[in-house]
């Protein structure tokens, strides 16, 4: 592509202009002055290619600051505890300016400063409608468009309405890795589950005694039917973790908590006798 001649009078011309002017500034005026196009780009290159440099170099340009000394002066004082958006309405109606929510934002970002303020809601805090009536503070335009999308009486929501009954299988999760799945039905609104293997447990025999669980007597968590579900106390289940007492069936899984039961009460026996013997020893 051909190098782009240019008129001799523009040198002499951003020669002049470019000790106060900016390039992005420059580039428009020369069309309106000289009516030659060119592009800021462009003129950047022909003051590279010229020698000629920036009049004011290593200061900052004053077109280019979006604050002056004193909004600076304004912004330090009131920075803290106010967002962006407060900020540039507080400066728009002190200076009269027009400031945006982003030009702020970046301000606060370049000049690293704080407001504190992390937009979570903090224990007791209060909305700020609170006690207000829709009409306070919206206009009627805008109730009107807030109909088309408002939850109408009976409306179920599209992530919700389960029905209860449903019954789910749960597998292990990230967080849980290790975990057994298990069978979950939903028993009342808007979201209780319970196991499954535990309701049909109740369903035949009546709630779960305090400190007992039902367990699967062959070991597998997803066959729920009645005829697998065993009753064990807390105390038996660990004894037969312990000791790796699992059975397969119901019967077995009973010999299971009777062997536990023996050990249990082997163990306090123990520790009775032992405690008897502290006893003596003291009085002797």
């Amino acid at each position: 592509m051909p190098r782009k001649i240019y008129p001799p009078e523009l040198e002499k011309y951003v020669r002049e202009h470019f000790k106060t002017l900016t390039i992005k500034q420059l580039a428009p005026k020369i069309r309106e002055d000289l009516g030659i196009d060119i592009t800021p780009a462009q003129l950047k290159a022909y003051t590279h290619n010229h020698g000629i440099h920036y009049g004011r170099a290593g200061k900052k340009i004053d077109a280019q600051r979006l604050t002056t000394p004193e909004q600076d002066a304004f912004i330090l004082a009131n920075y803290k505890g106010t967002g962006h958006q407060a900020m540039a309405d507080l400066l728009n109606e002190h200076f009269g300016t027009s400031f945006t929510k982003e030009q702020v934002k970046a301000y606060y970002a370049r000049n690293k400063l704080d407001s504190g303020r992390t937009g979570y809601f903090v224990k007791g805090q209060q909305s700020w409608n609170k006690g207000l009536k829709q009409t306070d503070f919206m206009s009627a335009e805008a109730i009107e468009r807030t109909k088309a999308t408002r939850f109408q009486k009976g409306q179920v929501p599209h992530n919700g309405g389960t029905p209860i009954g449903t019954v789910r299988l749960r597998q292990a999760t990230k967080n849980k890795p290790h975990s057994h799945p298990y069978y979950w039905e939903k028993v009342a609104e808007p979201n209780r589950w319970r196991l499954k293997h535990q309701l049909e447990w109740e369903r035949h025999n009546g709630p779960i005694p305090d400190g007992c669980m039902v367990t699967f007597a062959d070991g597998n968590t997803l066959n729920y039917d009645i005829s697998n579900l065993l009753l064990e106390t807390k105390a038996q289940h660990a004894v037969k973790n312990r000791h790796h007492l699992h059975g397969s069936d119901i019967e077995t899984g009973e010999v299971a908590n009777a062997m536990a039961d023996l050990m249990i009460a082997t163990t306090a026996a123990g520790q009775r006798r032992k405690k008897q013997r502290k006893g003596r020893k003291k009085t002797e």
